[in-house]
């Protein structure tokens, strides 16, 4: 509209002009005919230079106009503003836990049905008020970890981890109580900022699992069937103990495509109370642990990935309960040495573990005389898997966040287990009398990233059977999740 109104200025104008009505006579006359329309067209170039000159300053002035907000437009931005400001102040103030260091919220829960067929010294089934059939909840752990200090130039961070379990007492009644589990801070003296191919080393100071073997030192997710092996649980190698454990590995290889990463030698070493979890120590010896895995230097795609020979130890000290010479209660010995073999090769997979353990007891009741009890079990563990859980490939594949790829796992289990080869001590038969073995047949289906449903059939066998000791099957189904 701009433009078409300065168009008919301009014409009006040329219009008007004198030179335009001039006579008919003058207009006659070619020399002069030819110097007016050289002028008017000269006169028309500058109008059409000058309308365009008004066309580009309108358009800026438009263009300008059009950037800037009105008042009521920047009070209905302000308004907005601090609406959604108000909103998420309200959320977190009321939806979110707050901490004054990073923290992420972790736990393990455990539904377990089990049925025994156990039978007393008459033959028949277990008398009432015995269950030998029932629902449990043995796990629910709840715990949070983070950074007390981190290092964003080389990654030595201080980080710390706590966690609470549920547990039942040992009085018989219905209660239970929630104890202390993981109450350690721990610093990486290496940097981590340098990718896969950098060495480990770090030092835990607080309550932690110990470093010992293969099962005792996985945490309560990890753990690959759903009965404990026998010889840890009897030599007390489960129980989370207070020291001050160093970890490291050397010379890692590495493929970036898979995700993998496998030290050539991992290490640790520490220094423990070896008087179990939420206990002061009760004499004045400490416990020294150790452990060393050496893993077979191949690349990710040779058959003998991830073959780890490991060894262990735990040297330490005990009361030995029933003497009455007060001198032998810090000196009871109580020595515990490992050897294992780990190879998993998806979908096969294999462990073997070993322990000895070498522990003073009193020979009777009331006696001033210690004996060495001298222990020992074995655990075999064979894998089989169905499924693409456990490929790295799978893993990093882009997916929705709860859409993941099934397994199951079969395993068979051989557990032996004898607490005395020595001659008997106070309360414990000597010669392998109370020797037993457990083969497990079952699976685990991994049907969610954190959460899968374990079955087993269990048969326990006492290679001399008394009475009270009669072989027995037991059926367990558990469902575990994480979070």
């Amino acid at each position: 509209m701009i433009r078409k109104t300065m168009i008919a200025v301009a014409v009006s104008s040329l219009l008007a002009s004198p030179s335009v009505f001039a006579d008919n006579t003058a207009r006659s006359r070619a020399p002069d005919a030819d110097a007016r329309a050289q002028d008017l067209r000269r006169q028309i170039e500058t109008l059409q230079q000058t309308l365009d000159t008004l066309q580009k300053q309108v358009e800026t002035l438009q263009q300008e106009s059009n950037e800037k907000a009105t008042t009521s437009d920047v009070d209905g931005v302000r308004t907005d503003l601090e609406n959604y400001k108000y909103d998420q102040e309200r959320q977190y103030e009321r939806k979110n836990a707050k901490s004054m260091r990073d923290t992420t919220v972790y736990g393990t829960v455990q539904v377990r049905y089990s049925a025994q067929n156990r039978e007393t010294n008459s033959g028949n089934p277990a008398p009432n008020g015995v269950r030998y059939n029932t629902f449990d909840v043995p796990t629910a752990l709840l715990g949070v970890r983070g950074n007390l200090y981190k290092d964003y130039v080389e990654g030595k961070n201080l980080e710390y981890q706590f966690s609470l379990s549920y547990g039942k007492r040992a009085d018989g009644s219905n209660n239970a109580n929630f104890n202390l589990q993981d109450a350690f801070v721990r610093y990486n003296f290496l940097p981590t900022t340098d990718g896969l191919e950098g060495n480990r080393l770090t030092a835990t100071l607080g309550q932690q699992l110990l470093p010992f073997g293969i099962e005792a030192q996985a945490a309560e997710d990890l753990r690959p069937t759903i009965n404990l092996a026998t010889a840890p649980s009897q030599l007390g190698l489960f129980n989370r103990q207070v020291g001050l454990v160093f970890r490291g590995d050397l010379h890692p290889f590495v493929d970036y495509a898979a995700n993998y990463r496998a030290p050539l030698f991992e290490y640790a070493l520490g220094v423990i109370n070896g008087s179990y979890s939420n206990k002061l120590d009760n004499n004045n010896g400490k416990a020294v642990v150790g452990r060393g895995a050496f893993t077979l230097p191949v690349d990710y795609a040779s058959w003998l990935r991830e073959l780890k020979i490991g060894a262990s130890f735990y040297k330490g000290s005990k009361v030995v309960a029933g003497t009455s010479s007060t001198n032998l209660e810090s000196h009871g010995r109580n020595d515990i040495y490992g050897f294992d073999i780990y190879y998993n090769h998806a979908p096969y997979g294999v462990t073997y573990e070993y322990w000895q353990g070498r522990t003073d007891y009193a020979v009777a009741a009331d006696s001033t005389q210690t004996r060495e009890a001298r222990s020992d079990g074995h655990t075999l563990t064979l894998f089989y898997t169905f499924g693409d859980q456990f490929f790295n490939s799978v893993k990093s594949a882009a997916k929705f966040d709860d859409s993941w790829p099934q397994s199951i796992q079969t395993f068979y289990r051989f557990d032996a287990f004898n607490p005395n080869r020595n001659r008997a001590v106070s309360g414990i038969r000597g010669k392998g009398l109370d020797a037993q073995h457990v083969h497990t047949l079952g699976f685990n289906w991994f049907f969610a990233e954190t959460t899968k449903l374990q079955f087993g059939i269990n048969r326990y066998r006492y290679l001399h059977e008394t009475d009270a000791r009669k072989d027995y099957t037991e059926v367990q189904t558990q469902l575990q999740y994480t979070f």
